[in-house]
């Protein structure tokens, strides 16, 4: 195999700090996300996610929603499959690329997001961005406890787009500050 597509290999099965962060962040969201539609908590009216036909927007399994409480190896199986493989590479990206590996992670997310909540002496985007994702999950966590729904459309119609756009803002901010000053 050429240089180039070992390096490619690497970087799929290591990915980068941020990317690992982001894909450790969502895999435990979809882990907690298939116990709770296996304890059939994750819609308000008690029914269960088919994750199939939601993941391929109705083209694999039928209705998004069931009132059988069975498991379903292609639905369920192949959900939990994907999330724990995310997860894998996630946590190996992390151990790879921040010094001190998942303790470390956890360290830095403390030291470089909650300072840049409340200090409004640096980039004002950082500020904006990290409030905005920080709103998002709030409202999606507010509104899963309250409502008892996990997997709403509504609800990732409001909180979705705080998440995303911080996410955008917050990259933005990055590349700012990556800039050279041009005076």
């Amino acid at each position: 195999m050429s240089e180039v597509a070992d390096e490619a290999t690497t970087s799929f099965l290591v990915p980068s700090k941020r990317i690992s962060g982001w894909l450790f962040i969502l895999s435990i969201w979809g882990i907690l996300l298939w116990l709770l539609n296996l304890l059939k908590m994750a819609t308000p009216t008690g029914d269960k996610v088919v994750w199939s036909s939601l993941l391929s927007i109705g083209l694999i399994g039928g209705d998004y929603q069931t009132t059988n409480p069975d498991f379903r190896p292609f639905s369920d199986g192949i959900f939990i499959i994907l999330c724990v493989i995310i997860n894998v590479l996630a946590v190996r990206g992390i151990n790879s690329n921040v010094e001190g590996g998942m303790k470390g992670w956890l360290m830095n997310i403390k030291s470089d997001f909650w300072p840049a909540l409340v200090d409004f002496s640096g980039s004002i985007r950082k500020t904006v961005s990290l409030w905005c994702i920080l709103i998002g999950i709030s409202f999606y966590i507010t509104w899963g406890i309250l409502n008892g729904g996990w997997v709403d459309p509504g609800v990732y119609a409001v909180a979705a787009p705080f998440v995303a756009f911080g996410w955008a803002f917050g990259k933005l901010a990055d590349a700012e500050a990556s800039e050279p000053n041009e005076n």
